[in-house]
Parts: structure tokens; C-alpha cells; sequence
């Protein structure tokens, strides 16, 4: 397990537990935008245990990480979905950052991937690889910010046809 919470003292971090799950949703739903523009719809009913569940082929639930971070009013203010060892043993997999509306514009997402980036690093990692969405320009330009570097794209289509292009991008860690 990771250890986030050290470099984030104002904030609480632990792993997501199933009991999580509803807060979880209402996290995700809290900006439909964001799902307009990354499937085409707002969020499914099932974003949160989904977010959950998912896994890249040939990993498994224990490498997986899924932390949830509350504010000082125990507010759910960012969710982050690491998958360790994919898709090399070197690299981990950051399937998803997501801040708040009502804690954005704070630095809470670069400090949360700076976290990241300490403690996988700390880890043995070498790597943290993203697919950001095109449409996602915030996102982008936090990742860029951030260091990360444009690898290749790819297209993703969802079940109701919609299709997105997605750039995946890589942060070195040493």
C-alpha cells in the first residue's frame, strides 16, 4: 500500500472501502461536464463501482489502489485509481485523478500527484503512465505542468458508440 497521506497533512487519505461506494458516486457526479465530455453522456449510475472494480488485462485486485481523500470538514475531496505494475513492472498506471469541483484551483491535484510520484518512486517505480482524454484540456494541462510527456494516442469507443481520442502520457520518475 501506498503511503499518500504523509505528504498531505490537511487532508485524509486511505484506501477506498466498499461502504465508500455512495460517496464515491456523488463524487463522479458532481461534474457531469466531465463525463459529457469523456463519453458523451453524464455519469452512469455505476461510475463509483465500476471505478471500483476495473482492472487492465492480467492484473490483479491486489494491484490495485484506489485512495479517497477527505478535507479537514471530512468532505470526499479527490479520488485516485493506481494500478501497480502495468503495463511493465516498472510503471504504474494512474486510471484516474479526480478533484473535487469544490477543491479544485487549490494545487490539490499537483500536490497529489507529487505524492504519487514520491511514493512510487520510493517503491522501485520508474514510471507513471495516464490516458487523458482530448476533451479533458484541464486535465492536460495539469499533466503537462506536472512533467508528464506525450507517448502515442489511441482511440477509445464506448458501448453506445461514442468514441474518444485518447493521449497517453508518461512521467519518469528519476
Amino acid at each position: 500500500m501506498l503511503r499518500l497521506g504523509v505528504h498531505l497533512r490537511e487532508y485524509r487519505v486511505r484506501l477506498a472501502e466498499p461502504g465508500d461506494e455512495a460517496r464515491l458516486q456523488a463524487l463522479l457526479e458532481s461534474d457531469p461536464d466531465y463525463f459529457k465530455v469523456i463519453q458523451g453522456t453524464p455519469p452512469r449510475s455505476t461510475e463509483a463501482k465500476d471505478q471500483l472494480g476495473d482492472l487492465p488485462e492480467g492484473k490483479k485486485y491486489d494491484d490495485k489502489f484506489v485512495y479517497v481523500i477527505f478535507d479537514r470538514d471530512d468532505a470526499l475531496a479527490a479520488l485516485i485509481d493506481l494500478v501497480r505494475a502495468y503495463p511493465d513492472d516498472e510503471t504504474w498506471f494512474l486510471g484516474l485523478l479526480f478533484v473535487a469541483p469544490a477543491s479544485r484551483n487549490m494545487g490539490l491535484g499537483t500536490r497529489l500527484l507529487d505524492a504519487i510520484f514520491a511514493e512510487i518512486k520510493q517503491q522501485g517505480g520508474r514510471a507513471v503512465r495516464i490516458g487523458v482524454d482530448r476533451g479533458n484540456v484541464r486535465a492536460r494541462v495539469l499533466y503537462d505542468r506536472s512533467g508528464f510527456h506525450f507517448i502515442y494516442e489511441r482511440q477509445r469507443v464506448y458501448p453506445d458508440g461514442f468514441t474518444s481520442t485518447i493521449d497517453v502520457l508518461e512521467h519518469l520518475l528519476y
